[in-house]
């Protein structure tokens, strides 16, 4: 990989013109340039910050996600925004029609960049253009004008330097937060592991001594969004259900449509259950899962193989939607997992945040 720091000052000097363009027709090119400034700055500062994580094939994705959603957090909800291409469009309105008229993204491609479903983009998009005349032709046309004019008009006054030092220095202070967490949570993890060597667990199936309770890093992410589980493992999430390649099983699929919980419906409307699915790695076991049914985000997924417990890390979407994905490396030689069937095979448990148990299951539904 190049240098992080050349590597992105080459990418934001090349897309600077573009960005600000595209933040110009977002923020209701009002005349005054620096609010379209300004929303590139902050999206650049915190596209720096996480640069060294962000796939290199990935980076216009990341960075066109990043710019709308910076937008959106600072426009007022339901506010109209009036200029001379988007006229009295609500934010969100605006977001769409702008990603797929100027930007030329497609609809699923916009809700992925979004975290919508496809239906809340069409709508929007539909309204939206009704708003501006009907027509998807005109509306380009005038987009193309207006980018024309900000080439001439508007001036690119982000200083990429200041970014550059910007986004270093919050990288940093991240990395100091995440290590201090991270010795935090050594006490909690000391004092779980003792009560259950000692005290075990509660009659009830909670967890005893639940503030103790170590928990399953959680990240939230968007429809279609692939996560580097481990080395030659990539799980993504759809609003249909979990997706997963291994290297000997690539683009593998489990739904969410199972025992009649329907896919796309709230997830809390089924009953709470979880699964697990073992993928051979070489000399070790990928194991993942999904859960479903609950009413909240767990707080911590554990798989047991052959009375080995392990913690897995959650991916869920966005709103708490009562299902999600779990996965972890286990170090298990195939006499392990084939032993562990003998007692029914591995088994995952989810606990909420009072270490309570909402949801168990193995290897079958």
């Amino acid at each position: 990989m190049p240098d992080p720091h050349d590597d992105f000052t080459a990418y934001a000097h090349a897309q600077l013109p573009r960005l600000v363009t595209t933040a110009h027709l977002l923020s209701g090119a009002t005349g005054d340039p620096r609010e379209a400034t300004e929303l590139v700055r902050r999206t650049l500062v915190g596209v720096c910050a996480r640069w060294r994580r962000i796939p290199r094939d990935d980076v216009d994705f990341y960075v066109r996600r990043s710019l709308v959603k910076e937008f959106l957090r600072g426009a007022r909800r339901q506010r109209p925004l009036s200029d001379g291409v988007l006229k009295d469009t609500s934010a969100r309105q605006r977001a769409v029609l702008v990603m797929l008229h100027r930007e030329g993204l497609r609809e699923a491609e916009v809700a992925q960049l979004l975290g919508w479903s496809s239906g809340a983009v069409s709508s929007r998009a539909r309204r939206g253009l009704a708003v501006c005349g009907g027509d998807a032709g005109r509306l380009r046309e005038r987009f193309a004008e207006a980018a024309r004019v900000d080439a001439e008009d508007v001036p690119f006054g982000v200083r990429l330097d200041a970014v550059e030092k910007r986004g270093r220095s919050l990288r940093r202070r991240r990395r100091t937060v995440v290590a201090a967490l991270c010795a935090l949570l050594l006490v909690p993890a000391g004092v779980f592991a003792a009560d259950r060597i000692v005290g075990g667990g509660t009659a009830d199936g909670s967890v005893g001594g639940a503030v103790d309770v170590a928990r399953s890093p959680i990240r939230i992410v968007a429809p279609g969004e692939r996560v580097a589980a481990v080395p030659g493992v990539q799980v993504w999430l759809t609003s249909d259900g979990k997706h997963w390649s291994t290297p000997q099983r690539p683009n593998q699929f489990l739904g969410l449509t199972v025992d009649g919980y329907a896919s796309g419906s709230k997830a809390g409307a089924g009953k709470p259950a979880a699964s697990v699915q073992p993928d051979r790695l070489n000399s070790s076991y990928f194991l993942s899962g999904l859960y479903r049914g609950l009413s909240a985000d767990p707080a911590r997924v554990e798989v047991t193989v052959d009375e080995k417990k392990m913690t897995g890390t959650v991916l869920t979407l966005a709103g708490s939607p009562g299902w999600g994905v779990w996965y972890t490396r286990a170090s298990l030689s195939l006499a392990e997992l084939k032993s562990s069937y003998g007692d029914g095979g591995p088994t995952v448990t989810v606990y909420d945040a009072a270490g309570k148990v909402v949801a168990r299951g193995g290897a079958d539904w």
